[in-house]
Formats: C-alpha cells, structure tokens, sequence
C-alpha cells in the first residue's frame, strides 16, 4: 500500500524537502540512523531503536514509513499502520513515531510529514489517524492542535512505562491521545488555512496559571482548580518544558503531576483539549465541552 502515494516537494524555508514513502531495507537502516541523533535511542544507557527489519515489516504489511529527504540526506521520518480502536473498532491510522533532525526543525517538515499521512490515509479510506505525545511539549500542542486541527478526549499516565531517551529519562511517559478526524471540516479548514483558529480566550477561566520567578526565572504553578464548570475553560502549560525537565528535573515532575490531574479530571468530565494558544508569552489549552461533532464542524 506504501505505493499509493507519489513523491512530492515542499519548500519549508530555504530548502526544497522531498517526501515519499520508504520502501527498502536500506532505507529502514538510515531510519534506524535518525533514531539515535534524534532520540538517543541504540547509545549505552537508551533503549533500543525500531530496528529496520520490523519497519521494513511495517512498509511491507500495509503500513507507512514516510522519508523527507534533503537532496540525497534523509532528515526525518515518519512511522504508522493500520489499526483499530479498542471497543468501537473503528479502523484509523496509528502514528507511532515521527522525528526530524535537530537542524530541520521549525521548518514545518514535521507538519509535512502528517499531510502526507493524512493523504495516506484518504487514499486507504480511513478517516481518523491517532497518535499520542506528551502534553506539556508546547511546540507538539501547537503542531497537533492548532496547526493540524486535532482534538484530545484521553490522558494516559506513564503510559510507556520508564522510558530512556535523553529526553525522557527520570520522569514518567505521560501521554495523550491525538485524535486527526482528517475529512472534517475544522481539519480541511486549519490546512487550507481558510481557518485562523482565532478563538476568543480572553477572559476565560483558567485551571492553571503559570508565573516565572523573578529571580530564578524558573516558571511555576501560581493557581491550580479543579471547581470550574464552564463550557470553555484555559489549562496554561510551560512554554519550555523540554529545558526545564532537563534543568529542574524536580520542578518538571512536579508540573507533570498537576498537570496530569488536571486534565484526568476534566477530561473525564466531558471536555476535550480542542485548540492551543501562545499569547501574551503563555502558552495555554482550549478546553471545551460542546459536542465532538460540534467541534468538528467548526473551524
């Protein structure tokens, strides 16, 4: 199925990135290759990488390994198969793992990467592609939310079990679920960019608040409540998480656990995280309690 897609070039910045499906066992070793620059994954001390026979497998099964090349240099990835869900059995597309270089990124290759799973998708007739990601990685928030038009309905604690990767050593592997609904109407709108997702936060209760320490600069947890009922309702999350985790290993886990409460609670509560905001040098969830379908059909 890896050949329903053609090859195609986007221009992310200066660079004219090609992407297409990986189909050899050769190209599944220089996945391997990203695996370790980007994640550490095969070094002393980290787990182990995918390894390319079973991404071959992948490939050759139905599934999707999908390359962005530079010239001749591959310098990211994307990994998914065919799944389907747990109770209603919906079949999707399972996004396991995607990474770009350190020197691609904020070009939107990433970005790329889950157009060209959505095309897969399409053309395998699904329309739901899942994946999970940590939630108080804002950049990935802003990615997954705001630029591709996907909503969170589940939040798993440590869902990885100890997972060792420089990233992820010596904190819990929280996840949430990213559901892609990629016929909708607010997914169509948010990539033709006939949408700005420009909701109106201002003023909307917070269950969070974040405040740096004047002195430290360290960001903390200045409010925390649990007692909101709104429709509509802000969490604010640390805009780098990524150094404070491995600056302030104990203030990141603190946030971790209250940021897990927070949304275990709301969650189970009807709401869903449907948008993600950078403002005013804050970086916050929309959380809102109107009908998925509701939601999906707005932009």
């Amino acid at each position: 199925m890896a050949d329903l897609l053609p090859e195609r070039t986007v221009q992310t910045g200066k660079q004219a990135i090609r992407l297409r499906a990986l189909a050899t066992i050769g190209e599944m070793d220089q996945v391997v290759d990203l695996e370790e620059q980007i994640w550490g994954y095969g070094a002393p001390g980290s787990d182990s990488p995918y390894p390319a026979r079973a991404l071959f497998a992948v490939a050759e099964s139905g599934g999707l390994v999908a390359g962005a090349f530079d010239g001749g240099d591959l310098v990211g990835f994307a990994l998914g198969w065919l799944g389907s869900e747990n109770g209603t059995q919906v079949p999707y597309l399972h996004s396991q793992l995607m990474g770009v270089l350190p020197a691609y990124r904020s070009h939107g290759i990433g970005y790329h990467l889950k157009l060209f799973q959505r095309d897969y998708a399409l053309d395998s007739g699904l329309e739901l592609i899942k994946w999970t990601f940590d939630p108080l990685l804002a950049a990935n928030a802003h990615l997954n939310l705001k630029k591709l038009g996907s909503v969170i309905r589940s939040y798993l604690p440590n869902y990885y079990g100890n997972l060792q990767s420089r990233f992820t050593r010596g904190i819990a592997s929280d996840r949430v679920w990213v559901s892609w609904f990629v016929k909708s109407q607010r997914v169509r709108g948010r990539i033709d960019r006939s949408s700005s997702s420009a909701s109106t936060v201002a003023g909307l209760p917070r269950a969070t608040r974040v405040k740096p320490d004047p002195i430290s600069g360290l960001v903390r947890l200045s409010g925390f409540r649990l007692d909101l009922d709104s429709k509509r309702l802000l969490v604010e999350v640390p805009g780098d998480f990524s150094t404070l985790r491995r600056t302030e290993p104990k203030l990141a886990r603190e946030w971790q656990r209250k940021i897990r409460e927070i949304f275990v609670h709301y969650l189970n509560r009807s709401y869903c995280a449907s948008d993600f905001f950078f403002m005013d040098g804050r970086s916050a969830y929309l959380l809102d309690r109107s009908p998925l379908p509701q939601i999906l059909n707005s932009e």
